[in-house]
C-alpha cells in the first residue's frame, strides 16, 4: 500500500491539546483521497523540538498492511504539516475546481446539472474504455437530467503510441462540432482493440465521414497537428491537479483515481445532497 502524502493547512480555532482528530482525519482522507477501506489513526501531538509545532503518529492500515507517517500539529491548533502545508478551512474539491478550465471541453449533459463529472482518459488505455462504459452506458443514465459529463485528455504517451494521435483526432471533430467529437469519442472507444498505429488515421477519417463531417478540413488538421496544443494544455491540467494515470474523474471536484463506477456513483449522490464542490 502506498499513499503520497504532500501538504496540508489546518485551521481549527481549539488549542493544539485539545485538537480534534476526527476532524484532521477526515481532511486527510479527503485532500489524499485516501479510500474509504484504509483506516486513518492519529496519535497523541507530543513536544518535538520545533517551535510552535508538536508532532505525532500518523498510521494508514489496510488489512494487514500498513505505512506510518508524521504530522506536525501547530501549537494553535490551526495547522498540521505533513510536508507542506494545505489549509483546512479551504474545501479540496473546490481546490481542484479552481484549477479546471472547462470552457472549451467537450461535453455532454445539461449544462446547469447541478453534478459535473470531469474525465481524464486516454483513446489506447483498457481501464480508461471501462471508465467510457461507465460514464455512458450508467452514470449518464442512471442520472440523465443531474449529471454533465466533461472530457479531457490525457494521453499517457509513454506507454501507449496511438493515444496521443488519437485525442489530435478527437479534438480535430470538435473543431467541427461537438456531436462529430462525440460520435468519433464513442468509435475510438467501441473500435480500440482493432486500433493499429498503420490504421488510425483511416479509422480516423472514417469516422469522421461516417458522422457526417468535412473529411478534408479533418485531415488537414490531423496532418499538421493543429490540435496538439490543446491535447498538451489538458495534460498539463491534469499535472497541476496531481493526475498521472487514467482514467480520473473529478465528481464536482472529488477525485476518483480508475474506473469505478461504485465511488463515481456515491459521490454524484452525496454531490446531490451538497457534499462537494460545484464548478
Amino acid at each position: 500500500m502506498t499513499i503520497s502524502l504532500l501538504s496540508a493547512v489546518a485551521a481549527l480555532a481549539l488549542p493544539a491539546s485539545a485538537l480534534d482528530n476526527a476532524v484532521l482525519v477526515e481532511h486527510i482522507r479527503e485532500s489524499y483521497n485516501v479510500p474509504a477501506a484504509v483506516e486513518i489513526s492519529v496519535g497523541t501531538p507530543a513536544v518535538a523540538g520545533v517551535p510552535g509545532f508538536k508532532k505525532a503518529a500518523v498510521t494508514f492500515k489496510r488489512g494487514e498492511s500498513s505505512q506510518q507517517d508524521t504530522v506536525w500539529v501547530a501549537d494553535n491548533g490551526k495547522h498540521y504539516l505533513l510536508g507542506s502545508f494545505k489549509d483546512m478551512t479551504t474545501n479540496p474539491d473546490q481546490e481542484r475546481i479552481a484549477k479546471l478550465d472547462l470552457s472549451a471541453s467537450p461535453a455532454r449533459g445539461p449544462k446547469k446539472a447541478p453534478v459535473t463529472v470531469v474525465q481524464y482518459t486516454d483513446f489506447e488505455c483498457p481501464f480508461c474504455q471501462k471508465g467510457y462504459e461507465i460514464m455512458q452506458e450508467r452514470i449518464m443514465k442512471d442520472y440523465p437530467d443531474k449529471v454533465r459529463w466533461v472530457y479531457k485528455s490525457l494521453p499517457l504517451v509513454s506507454i501507449h503510441t496511438m493515444a496521443e494521435p488519437a485525442a489530435m483526432g478527437a479534438e480535430c471533430a470538435k473543431l467541427q462540432n461537438q456531436d462529430l467529437f462525440w460520435k468519433v469519442h464513442d468509435s475510438l472507444f467501441a473500435a480500440q482493440r482493432e486500433l493499429t498505429p498503420d490504421s488510425l488515421a483511416d479509422k480516423l477519417s472514417g469516422y469522421v465521414k461516417a458522422g457526417g463531417g468535412d473529411v478534408k478540413a479533418f485531415e488537414a488538421c490531423y496532418e499538421a497537428k493543429k490540435t496538439l496544443g490543446a491535447v498538451s494544455k489538458d495534460a498539463a491540467e491534469a499535472e497541476s491537479l496531481g493526475i498521472s494515470g487514467t482514467p480520473a474523474f473529478l465528481v464536482n471536484g472529488h477525485l476518483v483515481s480508475g474506473a469505478d463506477y461504485a465511488t463515481i456513483k456515491r459521490l454524484v449522490d452525496e454531490a446531490l445532497q451538497g457534499r462537494h464542490g460545484k464548478s
